[in-house]
């Protein structure tokens, strides 16, 4: 088992994969798990590899990205601490319909297939859980196909801006900063654009005060001017004649 702190303990309680089971069942869970180092730009799994275990994530974030069959790779999400990935592939059964690569030095625990099968016997909610977290990826995949389908790419970079702001993020002043470090061309492939235009439009959001950027690093200063654009009640050309 994973020397878990008793701080990480509690905070895995409050994982949806744990939702409503006892402290002690959910250490009876972990003491079957086995610990993950990965270095960063290294794999926990490759696209199409035998889907074999469910991994949560301790420290680090991972990059999910799937490759199409004309060779272009598409940024599904990223994965922050606490969260499971994996998940979907492993109940399923089959293969791993992505891959995840650390964006840094990560620490995670993983389970077996086998493993989760038998611990979903013996502890119903677990199952139940994981069900209901197949169900809200799901969603969250049929979001991005109408986004990607009916949008235009400023709503989409918008819509992914706030996402990642739900997600991961904490307030320095009056910024909001995505914990999420990301290059543009992360964006472009999370949102099926290229980096050129994905550079212009934060160059744009930029000036108009919307955003700040640094090295892979974005700060919302207005979310709600963002929230417009993704709405579609406002473009960044109308945002000069706009109230802030």
């Amino acid at each position: 088992m994973y020397p878990l702190t008793p701080d990480m303990l509690t905070s895995l309680l409050k994982t949806p994969l744990f939702s409503q089971l006892r402290h002690e069942d959910v250490a009876q869970i972990l003491e079957r798990a086995r610990p993950v180092k990965i270095a960063a730009d290294a794999y926990f799994f490759r696209q199409a590899a035998p889907a074999r275990r469910l991994y949560i994530l301790l420290d680090g974030q991972i990059k999910v990205t799937q490759l199409t069959p004309d060779g272009q790779q598409v940024v599904m999400r990223m994965i922050n601490p606490l969260e499971l990935f994996g998940c979907v592939a492993v109940l399923s059964g089959g293969e791993y319909p992505a891959s995840a690569q650390a964006t840094k030095d990560c620490q995670a625990i993983c389970l077996d297939t086998d493993e989760i099968h038998r611990l979903m016997h013996i502890f119903p909610h677990l199952a139940i859980n994981a069900f209901q977290m197949m169900v809200q990826r799901t969603h969250e995949l049929q979001d991005r196909y109408r986004e990607l389908a009916t949008e235009c790419v400023e709503r989409r970079l918008a819509h992914t801006l706030l996402r990642l702001m739900k997600q991961n993020s904490h307030t320095e002043g009056d910024l909001i900063v995505l914990d999420t470090p990301l290059a543009r061309q992360d964006l472009a492939e999370m949102i099926g654009s290229t980096l050129y235009t994905v550079s212009r439009i934060l160059s744009q959001w930029e000036s108009q005060n919307l955003i700040v950027t640094g090295r892979e690093k974005i700060s919302l200063v207005t979310p709600k001017q963002l929230k417009r654009i993704a709405e579609a009640q406002i473009f960044s050309a109308d945002l000069k004649k706009a109230p802030i």
